[in-house]
């Protein structure tokens, strides 16, 4: 009987959203593994009863460990209801009737009030239903429903009047029961659940009435509840009832679609009572469309391996669809069989009916005390939530006040202050301005004192390396020469560190790639700090395995980022060694080069790898005093790296070395075809333009005995009768002596060109950019030797490949940056 299976509903609608199980104050009273196991028997109650009973004896097992009386008999109480719970919708009532009954006496000793309790008789309510005592069910939800009031539950309230109702159904007084819905309706309104059971309660109503197309409407409306819930058992029951609502409306199609939606859903789940309804209601349509053949299949399905004289009542529509189809194929003995079970749970149900009826007609409960206490219920409320509107729109209204008063005084400040702001402004904006001109006039300060203190300085280093190389100098004398040198060569890298600073600042740092050869290159700077390292007793490594040799890149750039970064290197390390790696990294457009230059030195903290790259910083002021330096050439390494597209990084810890890593990229260039000289040096005659007479003397010394002839002009209008009388093979043309002529070095070089047909012409240029290069080139096809060079670097730019006069050049100490 649907009636009856509605109310079983609400039972089961009574513990999907239930709240926890005991009052406020002891929500958390148990341990977290309790509290864990009790939403783990909630879950899975619905679903899996068995996963449920597993829970509750997890909670058993746990509350014996519980020291405290109260809370013991709290848990082992919860444990019986959630066991009973998990039996009653097993459809196994006998099992739970001894567990309500032990939950009841284990909580006996509370005196006040408790969720808990009302919990208990709302189940045991649910027993006595299943067992037909209408009269001790009752009772039962009477007291949990006064117990819900006591505590403040009006959800759990508004579940115990509809259980009253179902009652009221099997009862046969559908109007009461009407009722009793629709004051739980009003009671608690905010629960998809109860709102879930409410529909299908008015549903099984209607039904019986033989209102079906209300009761589908009802149906529906639980449906889409349930499946909003996800609650696929308890959505396919509901389809079970619309089923049967559509084929009394004679409306197959839908019918069907309900039943293979129904069937879909129980597919793979333990719901045999749920499937063989399902299949009475497939065969009640078949054989409503006529097929009798496929509905003596259905219901032969649906009463498989059951005994018909003990059937429940809850199958009587399914016996009376079996009456009936069996009796259209004209099975009068199957008929029969199933007309006199229809008979006797009817018999059961008028009994049932007529016992409930006049057991609740004498039952003490007073429906009009009840009703009245419902409404001072909703009283209360109504009340309550008065005064909650009222306290809020008081906040509001504080609030409201203080913030607009905070507002005022916020935009009078700010108008006071903005004034402040305006003139401050003002005057950080000229302090700017005259910042940024002394800024500009140190830098160019800077830049210019630099190229002055440059040329006398190469002059100087220039000689000082002549008198070096001079093999008659005596002992003493070299030494002191030494001295001078070493003290020059550590003044010019302290000028060219600070006019690299000042180019940085401005801007103008230029980058110039061209094919080096890397390996060459590196080779030949570390050559002065391999020298510097063995003498203070330094191991020196240079690992170039895995480097390639001719890239694309700027060589005199990249020349002073390692020439730097080894010179720390070796200032900061006592003992040990240092050692320089170079290395390609990646494939493709990913293709990097690697430099790290580690050491053995002092190490870094790390939490100053940032401030070093910083201008004039050191890791602190003792290692300046005592390792000396400006603090420059890390920040000059930096700006160099990013110049030429990558970048530098620091590993070190401190007290134990460090190493930095210079990531750049990779561009490889082919090696030039090499060139074989077509002359010998005995018959070079080479004209130097040159004004200088310190760059004069050093490059008499260094250029004489390599070539047949060398004369000096200090003018172009010197140099032109000299290139006009011939026999000149070489010009070689300085920067500075160009530069003072007063048609510019462009066109300088255009009529010195124009006089010197087959002339090697080249031109000695600190540093060029492209632009003047380019024009220089156009002018007079000259070769631009870049400043600063070596000696032996200089003397094969202007005589590639070619025997010299002197024999011998491996031992020429002449490696001045001065020329």
């Amino acid at each position: 009987m649907r009636a009856l299976l509605g109310s079983l509903l609400a039972v089961a609608a009574l513990f999907a959203g239930a709240p926890a199980f005991a009052q406020a104050q002891q929500r958390s009273d148990f341990p977290p593994a309790i509290e864990a196991e009790i939403r783990g028997a909630k879950e899975s109650m619905m679903s899996d009863q068995a996963e449920a009973l597993r829970h509750a004896a997890a909670i058993d097992g746990l509350a014996l460990g519980l020291r405290d009386a109260r809370r013991r008999a709290l848990a082992l109480a919860t444990a019986r209801w959630l066991a009973a719970e998990a039996h009653i919708r097993n459809e196994e009532p006998a099992k739970a009737a001894p567990l309500l009954t032990d939950g009841l006496n284990l909580i006996r000793s509370i005196p006040e009030p408790i969720k808990l309790r009302g919990d208990l008789l709302m189940s045991q309510g649910a027993f006595f239903m299943a067992r037909d005592q209408a009269v001790q069910a009752l009772e039962s939800y009477q007291n949990a429903f006064r117990i819900f009031g006591e505590v403040k539950e009006p959800r759990s309230q508004a579940i115990a009047l509809q259980n009253i109702g179902g009652l009221y159904s099997v009862a046969n007084d559908d109007a009461r029961a009407e009722e009793y819905f629709h004051q739980a309706a009003v009671l608690f309104t905010d629960d998809p659940v109860l709102s879930l059971s409410l529909h299908n309660s008015r549903g099984n109503v209607l039904a019986k009435l033989g209102r079906d197309a209300e009761a589908g409407k009802e149906y529906e409306t639980a449906i889409v509840i349930a499946r909003g819930m996800n609650k696929p058992l308890l959505e396919a029951r509901l389809l079970s009832n619309l089923a049967r609502s559509q084929v009394a409306l004679k409306r197959y199609d839908d019918a069907n679609r309900t039943i293979t939606r129904g069937f879909e859903l129980i597919r793979g789940a333990d719901a045999d009572v749920l499937r063989r309804h399902l299949l009475a209601t497939a065969a009640a349509l078949a054989s409503e469309r006529g097929n009798i053949g496929e509905a003596l299949r259905f219901i032969h399905g649906t009463f498989d391996g059951m005994d018909l004289a003990k059937t429940t009542v809850e199958f009587r529509s399914d016996h009376f669809y079996a009456y009936q189809i069996f009796n259209k194929a004209e099975n009068t003995r199957e008929a029969l069989k199933h007309l006199q079970a229809m008979k006797r749970l009817d018999d059961e149900s008028t009994k049932v009916a007529a016992t409930a009826g006049a057991a609740l007609m004498a039952a003490k409960f007073d429906w009009a005390k009840q009703q009245n206490q419902i409404l001072l219920l909703q009283t209360q409320e109504a009340e309550r939530r008065v005064r909650y509107q009222q306290t809020l729109f008081l906040l509001i209204g504080a609030a409201t006040v203080i913030v607009m008063a905070a507002l005022g005084w916020g935009l009078i400040t700010v108008r006071r202050s903005r004034n402040k702001v305006r003139a401050a402004n003002v005057v950080l904006g000229e302090t700017n301005v005259a910042l940024e001109k002394a800024l500009k006039a140190k830098t160019e300060f800077l830049a210019t004192t630099s190229h002055e203190i440059r040329t006398p300085l190469n002059g100087i280093l220039g000689m000082t390396q002549v008198m070096l190389s001079d093999q008659k100098l005596e002992a003493q004398t070299r030494e002191r020469i030494g001295i001078v040198h070493g003290a020059g060569v550590t003044m010019r890298a302290l000028v060219d560190d600070i006019l690299d600073v000042a180019k940085m600042e401005t801007g103008n740092l230029s980058v110039e790639a061209a094919p080096m050869d890397l390996c060459a290159m590196l080779k030949d700077v570390t050559r002065l700090w391999e020298e510097q390292a063995r003498d203070k007793g330094l191991a020196f490594r240079r690992e170039l395995g895995d480097a390639p040799h001719w890239i694309v890149s700027d060589a005199a750039r990249l020349r002073q980022l390692v020439f730097n970064l080894l010179s720390n290197a070796i200032k900061f390390t006592e003992k040990g060694g240092v050692t320089l790696r170079a290395a390609a990294k990646g494939e493709g457009d990913a293709r990097r080069l690697r430099l790290a230059i580690e050491d053995t030195g002092i190490g870094i903290p790390r939490e100053k790898f940032e401030e070093i790259f910083e201008s004039f910083r050191q890791v602190d002021t003792s290692t300046t005093r005592r390792f000396g330096g400006t603090g420059l050439g890390l920040a000059i390494c930096r700006n160099l790296a990013r110049a030429l597209g990558g970048d530098i990084m620091v590993e070190s810890e401190d007290g134990r070395g460090s190493r930095f890593i210079v990531d750049l990229p990779l561009v490889l260039a082919e090696a030039p075809q090499a060139v074989v000289a077509d002359e010998s040096a005995a018959g070079l005659d080479l004209v130097v333009l040159d004004r200088n007479p310190i760059a004069r003397s050093m490059l008499r010394t260094l250029l004489e005995p390599r070539v047949a002839r060398l004369r000096f002009a200090g003018s172009v209008a010197e140099a032109l009768p000299m290139l006009e009388a011939g026999g000149v093979s070489h010009l070689l043309a300085d920067e500075a002596t160009l530069k003072v002529e007063a048609e510019g070095p462009a066109r300088a070089l255009a009529g010195l060109r124009a006089a010197a047909e087959g002339v090697a012409l080249a031109v000695l240029w600190l540093k060029p950019d492209a632009e003047t290069a380019a024009e220089l080139i156009a002018a007079s096809n000259c070769k631009i030797i870049e400043k600063p060079i070596t000696g032996v670097g200089l003397i094969d730019a202007i005589i590639p490949s070619a025997e010299e006069n002197s024999g011998k050049r491996e031992g020429d100490p002449l490696v001045s940056r001065a020329a």
